[in-house]
């Protein structure tokens, strides 16, 4: 077990429309901060006492979550996977 009781994790998130709304609704209300953008793609820095709570708020405001992880690196490489999938289908 790692050090820390509350430990972060990085949310990845795929938006319909207007990502940037979401950015300022997210942190305005539960200050959960953007760390990461590309197109429509978000990764997000919460701890994990909150994050399914914020999971089942990104997802009611019309995104959808791709990958919850402890690190950004492994969002990120998730983040490539999913716009190279796109691009060659």
């Amino acid at each position: 077990m790692k050090g820390s009781v509350i430990r972060k994790r990085y949310i990845l998130a795929l938006w319909d429309s207007e990502p940037e709304k979401m950015d300022r609704y997210l942190y305005s209300s539960y200050q959960i901060k953007r760390k990461f953008k590309k197109e429509n793609f978000s990764i997000y820095l919460c701890n994990q006492l909150n994050k399914s709570t914020i999971c089942r708020i990104i997802e009611e405001k019309g995104g959808n979550i791709i990958i919850v992880s402890g690190t950004i690196k492994k969002c990120k490489r998730a983040l490539l996977n999913a716009i190279e999938s796109n691009i060659h289908q």
